[in-house]
């Protein structure tokens, strides 16, 4: 069983491993780049530029200005995520709080290139072996943290932030500037995760980079359909606007029709007849892409399902045959 630390206070209650186990969380390496690695906005980072601006995060007095509403979500490539009315955010875990957590935790291992004299020049030249774990969910942790920096510029901020328990509620607004003051000259000397160069992300966006480069696509980025019945309502809603347009346009053609100069014209009567047939086809068209899309992703998930529960049950039996034995 291992030690507790002092930090047992700080951490959650449980984390969930990668066979999906639920376990007491110790701090390993592994959890912490669970808790603070953004592997999958990494991976897209050509590509971020389409879903946000290379920019500081905007202060929650804006978010909250622009009627979006603040969602905790504790995944870190889910923070500072946007969609409609929503804005995804992670609370600061209370260790990043503790200057003590970064030294003991955090900080470089012997012999790691990492440098502290810039943030990006020197870093670059260096191969990624040489950077051990540690730098890495560092570049992390600090991103970050300096995202709240400019989630949380004024005080109003911080209300914000306490009525939406995204901080500690005994944090009071001295002892914030105070923290901030020090994350931004970390922040001059230290190298940051490139995912953080980026401030808000659209949801949207990112979900059409995750499909069209194929890294996953049929869920993209988060799946935007919590049911079939939501992905038939959603679908069906453009197939009305469709059939709303033609219908305008056939009016409008018909009405042409019936007047001397069109009636006569060769060229508005093919026209006419080849949108009549396109009318006749393209909502059935749409139909079918839709069903067939949909027949597709239901062969997808269950058999992603079945390769889950062959996987899982393995697992679980090579668990039980450990504690067994």
């Amino acid at each position: 069983m291992p030690k507790p630390s002092s930090y047992d206070d700080l951490l959650p209650a449980s984390y969930r491993t990668p066979n999906d186990d639920i376990e007491p969380p110790t701090l390993t390496i592994d959890f912490l780049k669970q808790e603070l690695q953004v592997e999958r906005l990494n991976d897209i980072h050509d590509w971020l530029w389409l879903a946000g601006r290379p920019m500081p995060a905007r202060p929650l007095y804006y978010q909250k200005a622009l009627r979006r509403d603040i969602v905790v979500h504790e995944r870190m490539d889910m923070h500072l995520v946007w969609v409609d009315n929503r804005i995804f955010l992670k609370p600061i875990p209370r260790y990043l709080l503790d200057q003590q957590f970064w030294q003991e935790h955090l900080s470089c291992k012997v012999g790691c290139s990492f440098p502290t004299d810039g943030r990006h020049d020197n870093i670059q030249k260096r191969a990624e072996s040489t950077i051990c774990e540690r730098c890495k969910i560092h570049e992390c942790a600090l991103g970050f943290i300096l995202s709240y920096a400019a989630l949380i510029s004024y005080e109003s901020d911080l209300c914000i932030a306490k009525d939406a328990n995204l901080v500690a509620s005994e944090t009071t607004w001295p002892a914030w500037r105070s923290h901030v003051k020090k994350v931004l000259a970390e922040g001059k000397r230290r190298k940051i995760n490139k995912r953080y160069i980026f401030g808000e992300l659209r949801l949207a966006r990112l979900n059409k980079i995750y499909k069209y480069t194929w890294r996953s696509p049929v869920r993209g980025y988060v799946s935007a359909y919590t049911s079939y019945v939501h992905f038939w309502h959603r679908n069906l809603v453009r197939i009305a606007s469709l059939f709303a347009y033609l219908v305008v346009v056939l009016t409008a053609m018909q009405v042409g029709l019936a007047t001397t100069r069109l009636q006569d014209s060769y060229a508005f009567q093919q026209a006419s007849f080849g949108f009549t047939v396109f009318s006749v086809l393209a909502p059935l068209a749409f139909v079918g892409l839709v069903s067939a899309f949909s027949l597709g992703a239901l062969l997808y998930n269950l058999n992603a399902t079945f390769a889950y529960w062959r996987k899982r049950s393995a697992t679980v039996e090579q668990s039980r045959a450990v504690s067994i034995a």
